[in-house]
């Protein structure tokens, strides 16, 4: 069973590699996520897993993370945000950063105090790295930020940044009050046209086996009425690797199997007899 799960997960993850970004939302991660392969293309893995395991002692047993783009993902502000569902695009607004809130903060507010405790117990784990060790690691949460503008100029800028960034504590304190973001002057990131370079990519075929360029081209409505009817009928058509890179039609295809399941339970459900 647990080889089933494993064949599964690795299927799964080589189809992820396959998807087109469908929003606005997913070509900006798929924007970052290309920034944070570079970030980290010249760095050790093991410098890698030591940068991870540091954070993750900052963050504490309860809020550990996986992946170093994870520690530095803006996801949890944009839940509601309307990219997720505007189309692709090259240009998104994102609130504004921790870093830059608690860096305008009044020095007074509970907001300014609880930043400068995080800064203060991020810089105790930070001393077994030197200052490249950290500038490697603030280009990497550059990257998966999304942050253009920032530069840093010593190891105590780094440190400003890294700790607000990645704090746990700052993050619940999102939840609890948000409006320190919402009056935030919003961020404004341009990113170059990510659809576009990741068809291109499949088409030449840089990681993976090449795709004709007619298997980008979304199925029609009558042939996602047929595939919902009876899925052996995409397996079967000229074009069946399309589902795995477009969620605009997976979308759609589930949306389609959903009326199909509810007409049937409708139609399923006895009669009821009228009362006396």
């Amino acid at each position: 069973m647990e080889n089933l799960n494993t064949d599964v997960q690795k299927m799964i993850e080589e189809l992820n590699q396959y998807m087109l970004p469908s929003t606005l939302m997913e070509c900006f991660h798929a924007w970052r996520e290309e920034a944070y392969k570079q970030a980290i293309r010249s760095i050790p893995k093991s410098s890698l897993g030591w940068f991870l395991d540091m954070l993750n002692r900052f963050r504490g047993p309860e809020d550990r993370k996986e992946l170093l783009l994870e520690v530095f993902d803006p996801s949890m502000f944009t839940v509601n945000h309307p990219a997720w569902q505007s189309p692709p695009g090259t240009v998104i607004e994102l609130p504004a950063l921790t870093s830059e809130i608690a860096a305008n903060a009044d020095r007074e507010s509970e907001f300014a105090a609880a930043a400068r405790e995080e800064v203060c117990s991020f810089r105790a784990h930070a001393d077994l790295y030197d200052d490249e060790e950290l500038m490697q690691l603030g280009a990497i949460a550059l990257a998966g930020l999304g942050d253009q503008r920032r530069t840093f100029q010593n190891r105590e800028a780094v440190i400003r940044y890294l700790a607000p960034n990645a704090s746990p504590r700052m993050e619940d304190l999102w939840v609890t009050d948000d409006i320190e973001w919402l009056e935030a002057p919003r961020r404004r990131i341009e990113f170059p046209d990510m659809l576009a370079w990741r068809k291109e990519q499949l088409l030449r075929g840089d990681s993976l086996p090449s795709l004709r360029e007619q298997e980008l081209i979304c199925y029609s409505e009558d042939e996602i009425r047929r595939f919902g009817l009876d899925m052996r009928r995409l397996f079967l058509h000229d074009r069946p690797r399309h589902l795995a890179i477009c969620s605009r039609c997976q979308t759609r295809l589930e949306s389609w199997m959903k009326q199909l399941r509810d007409f049937d339970k409708q139609t399923l459900q006895p009669a009821r007899r009228p009362e006396a």
